[in-house]
């Protein structure tokens, strides 16, 4: 089931912002965003780009995840949006 899926059930979503309304969600939530990958570890002085690269990809993949988690609770929940990567020129500051 994906968030579109979800959304066209109205009952799901009423429990689902039921659940987030709650004190314990809300701390268990907090509990997620302090074990994101970014703030578990950081990566060692020297470290190749290619493992920024992977770090940077991990944490949007989190964050992603901690978006749709909150949108399931709204009653007509917006798709996060993800930056779509293009290569043309007009993205280069030189």
């Amino acid at each position: 089931m994906n968030l579109k899926e979800w959304k066209s059930k109205p009952t799901a979503v009423q429990h689902a912002k039921r659940i987030q309304s709650t004190e314990t969600y809300k701390e268990m939530v907090g509990v997620l965003r302090e074990e994101a990958p970014l703030n578990r570890t950081g990566l060692p002085f020297g470290a190749m780009p290619t493992d920024y690269a992977y770090a940077l990809g991990m944490q949007k993949g989190y964050d992603h995840a901690m978006k749709v988690l909150a949108a399931m609770g709204e009653s007509s929940p917006a798709m996060p949006e993800e930056i779509e990567a293009t290569f043309s020129k007009d993205n280069y500051n030189a």
